[in-house]
């Protein structure tokens, strides 16, 4: 069994945590579930930017500091500076993506005729 296998359940939808969703009517929660994923999916690309960035400091390093090349220096830092770039837009929008779907979640929660603000 490989990995695209083990993350994905009996009829071929992505799982969470490799558990298997219920089935539900309702496309708020189907449309939270699909964003979830995606989230998840964008934090497995930030985990490869910040990877790339520590390689692009190791470089620039190596390449100023450990006389490596200036060649090898200057490569450090475009790439770090283009990883770091791609780090900043990928914790954007996983930080507005956990806000939208704690907003539809929060939408979902049964509101009591009880319960009134206190004055």
């Amino acid at each position: 069994m490989g990995l695209r296998e083990a993350l994905h359940a009996k009829g071929g939808e992505p799982t969470l945590y490799r558990r298997e969703w219920q089935q539900t009517d309702n496309p708020l929660v189907n449309e939270a579930r699909a964003q979830t994923l995606a989230i998840q999916r964008l934090q497995l690309w930030l985990r490869l930017a910040y990877s790339v960035l520590a390689l692009a400091v190791l470089l620039g390093y190596w390449g100023f500091a450990e006389n490596g090349g200036l060649a090898a220096g200057i490569a450090g830092v475009v790439i770090g500076v283009l990883a770091l770039v791609c780090v900043l837009v990928l914790r954007l929008g996983i930080g507005n993506g956990r806000k939208n779907v704690n907003a539809m979640l929060e939408a979902l929660k049964p509101t009591s005729k009880d319960e009134s603000p206190a004055h």
